[in-house]
């Protein structure tokens, strides 16, 4: 019903009168998901290609060439163009100098291509020192008319980042609130398996693993194929279907010496550690700085043998202090907490660079190869982010500014939060509070979905009961710490018994910048 009702007002749209001023019939703003995704700070398009069209245009191909300079890396062109008759429809096609690159079917105004995706109907590929050029398809025309189109084009360059996110060109939700998401997951464009319809185990697609990501309850999620970059387009296509869950460009860059995420970045960036393009890791660290990533170590504590080929950290000690997160949680580690073991050797790996007065965010990520596992699987652990918004780039400043816990439940309904104060900054998990000595840091705690169990504060890694409690309240609760003037972190865990269900990062006491 409400799909027939769509239609009709569409096509009464299509139908305007001729006597309509012709200021008021330049088409309707573009909805949010037919616009293109800015850069940060360069909103203002490159190149604005204007001209008419008139009835000796009618059902023909009206071309409007333009350089794409070498060195960019995407392009995005916004087509908008004046209705006069209130009937005039184009179309937009794009060649690159060399062949067909795609067709809007008239349903798109707005189309973003790099080299490893595009806006459905058109196709990923070469970008930058072509020639390329607008086809637009003038549908119809009515005897008499002018019609006036612009078309707005935007060029990226490396190290370009989203000011919102590589797939939406605007937040998913606009408040600050803590969200939830997974950060390691992986699809059948590397290693990911499902059942097929028929029962076989088959590559599985991207959308099982956002679907899965819906039934976890999750507001985001990065795909984190290996040294993979062809589930970009994919997940293109996807976010402005799946518009309730934020879907994150990432890669796990898979060497001999380690895994590694990379978040925020669709460049390709060389995981071949050897060769001349990608000598050592703290080159790949470097490139994928460059590129605009976030970095985190991934599983650092396992083995690198032939149990799991380059899973552990194994490239040289200073690479841990040039990245930005340490994954010190996944579903492996949970594992061995259900088996009774100790799940901590990668936060202990974590905390001796926090100890090295180094701020590192620790993130989960489940590391999910298979969408059937249920609540084992997608969203176990569950990493939880304070961000301004539902959007890529405030997910990954907040993940970098370490304004982060891990549900290891990955159970929706427990919260946390947390509020610390000193008479001159307010400021939460993650941030660093200058103290001297005999100054008092007062935090807030307000937990839900907690109730009966223990609070225990860590200080530099220790537990303090000055720090603990008991049991914890449902709503706040008070403490506070006094400082001696020396450098601290002060991080929490939730635990159940002999069970951790949830880890906080560190509020820091003196670490500087």
């Amino acid at each position: 019903m409400l799909a027939s009702l769509r239609r009709a007002l569409l096509a009464a749209a299509l139908v305007l009168p001729t006597a309509l001023p012709a200021q008021i019939l330049l088409a309707q703003p573009l909805p949010a998901w037919d616009k293109v995704p800015l850069a940060k700070g360069k909103e203002a398009p490159d190149l604005v290609l204007t001209g008419t069209v008139d009835r000796s245009n009618y059902q023909r191909n009206v071309a409007v060439p333009f350089t794409v300079p070498k060195g960019v890396t995407r392009i995005a062109i916004e087509l908008t163009y004046t209705r006069p008759d209130g009937k005039t429809v184009i179309n937009l096609g794009l060649f690159d100098g060399e062949r067909f690159r795609g067709w809007s079917g008239s349903n798109k105004h707005a189309v973003v291509l790099d080299e490893t995706s595009a806006t459905p109907s058109f196709t990923a590929g070469p970008i930058g020192g072509r020639r390329w050029s607008l086809d637009l398809g003038v549908s119809y025309i009515d005897e008499g008319a002018t019609s006036t189109y612009t078309a707005k084009v935007w060029f990226w360059r490396p190290g370009d980042v989203p000011a919102v996110s590589t797939f939406s060109p605007e937040p998913l939700k606009a408040e600050r609130g803590w969200y939830r998401g997974d950060l390691h997951l992986h699809t059948g464009d590397s290693d990911g398996f499902c059942d097929s319809r028929r029962g076989r185990s088959v590559p599985c697609p991207i959308y099982r693993t956002v679907e899965a990501a819906e039934n976890a309850r999750l507001d985001f999620i990065a795909i984190t194929d290996h040294n993979n970059v062809g589930h970009y387009n994919a997940m293109r296509e996807l976010q402005p279907f799946y518009d309730n869950v934020l879907l994150i460009p990432g890669r796990e860059m898979t060497t001999e010496q380690g895994h590694a995420n990379i978040f925020g970045a669709t460049d390709y960036v060389d995981h071949r550690l050897g060769e001349k393009t990608m000598p050592d890791m703290t080159t790949m660290i470097d490139a994928s700085h460059k590129a605009g990533a976030l970095v985190s170590i991934n599983h650092p504590g396992a083995p690198n043998d032939h149990r799991c080929r380059g899973c552990g950290w194994i490239a040289p000690a200073g690479t841990r202090g040039m990245v930005d997160a340490f994954e010190v949680m996944n579903a492996g580690n949970l594992w061995k907490q259900l088996a009774g073991a100790d799940p901590m050797e990668d936060v202990v790996i974590w905390e001796k660079e926090i100890a090295k007065g180094r701020r590192i965010t620790a993130i989960g990520g489940s590391d999910n190869h298979d969408t059937q596992l249920g609540r084992l699987g997608v969203g176990f652990p569950t990493t939880v982010v304070r961000a301004d918004a539902l959007s890529e780039r405030a997910i990954l400043e907040s993940i970098k500014a370490g304004h982060v816990w891990i549900d290891l439940t990955g159970k929706p309904g427990r919260s946390f939060d947390l509020t610390a104060r000193t008479a001159s900054m307010e400021g939460t998990l993650g941030d660093n509070f200058t103290l001297s000595a005999g100054q008092t840091l007062q935090m807030t705690i307000e937990a839900a979905g907690s109730k009966g169990a223990t609070l225990v504060g860590l200080l530099d890694g220790q537990p303090s009961a000055a720090l603990s409690l008991d049991t914890i309240p449902e709503g706040r609760a008070p403490l506070s710490w006094t400082s001696d003037g020396g450098r601290h972190w002060i991080r929490f865990e939730v635990r159940e018994g002999s069970k951790r269900v949830l880890l906080t990062n560190p509020v820091y006491v003196n670490f500087g910048s």
